[in-house]
């Protein structure tokens, strides 16, 4: 980052980051993509790459502007390399690092050697939580003439969290949009008992408590769910007696 970014550019990040849609938190490819495209934007000579694993496992997704880093990103993942690996594994960001010196040979052999055909000579990452869980990375790599600020990195944290607050908040909509469809569903099937009772009940003058034992029986013996067995009632598709 050679100058000072101005207000309005990181207003202008800040906003879309935090307005950018979610419609999957498993999948928030537009969320990523925009959290690269604003640190590439806003770190003039550094690049920006994103990694996101969205159950913690499996496949990552990766973001960037630069097909061939966004190669290096899912390489490192798969020698289990690199800045953002580290970052993501330890959940503490990853600090500047030469990749000429021991340390980042000693530890990110391939991954060094590729960046560095890419033209890169210096290496930081922030990690992406997401509530309590640190299910990514943002990486940035600089030409290597001279260090990665601290500011730099505080920023890319920064912007790095309004993402991983956005995440955290759909994936929260999400559990409970899907709660409150159980409990929907919860709620009709118990309706739906409840009429097939009090319907057994008035047809074969026995009590309600009888009609639920007959109607569970009838489901038991033949391995069916309670709910059907009610709906069937109530569609008049099946006709219980006592004597079942």
């Amino acid at each position: 980052m050679t100058k000072p970014v101005s207000q309005r550019r990181l207003a202008r990040a800040f906003v879309e980051l935090a307005a950018s849609p979610v419609a999957d938190p498993a999948d928030p490819t537009g969320l990523l993509r925009a959290l690269a495209e604003h640190g590439t934007e806003l770190f003039d000579d550094c690049a920006a790459i994103v990694l996101y694993f969205p159950d913690g496992r499996g496949s990552a997704q990766v973001a960037g502007t630069d097909e061939s880093l966004t190669d290096l990103a899912r390489d490192a993942v798969a020698w289990d390399e690199g800045p953002g690996t580290e970052a993501r594994r330890t959940g503490s960001p990853v600090p500047d690092t030469d990749l000429g010196g021991d340390r980042a040979r000693r530890d990110w052999p391939r991954y060094v050697r590729r960046a560095r055909e890419l033209g890169y000579g210096r290496a930081a990452a922030v990690p992406l939580h997401v509530g309590a869980d640190t299910p990514g990375a943002l990486v940035l790599l600089g030409p290597g003439g001279t260090a990665l600020p601290a500011e730099l990195l505080e920023l890319g944290q920064s912007l790095t969290d309004v993402v991983g607050w956005t995440l955290d908040r759909e994936r929260r909509l999400a559990e409970s949009r899907a709660l409150a469809d159980q409990l929907g569903q919860a709620l009709t099937s118990r309706i739906v008992i409840e009429q097939a009772k009090g319907t057994l009940a008035a047809s074969l003058s026995i009590s309600v408590d009888e009609a639920f034992h007959l109607l569970r029986s009838h489901a038991r013996s033949r391995r069916r769910r309670l709910t059907d067995v009610a709906q069937d009632v109530m569609d008049r598709r099946l006709r219980l007696s006592t004597e079942e």
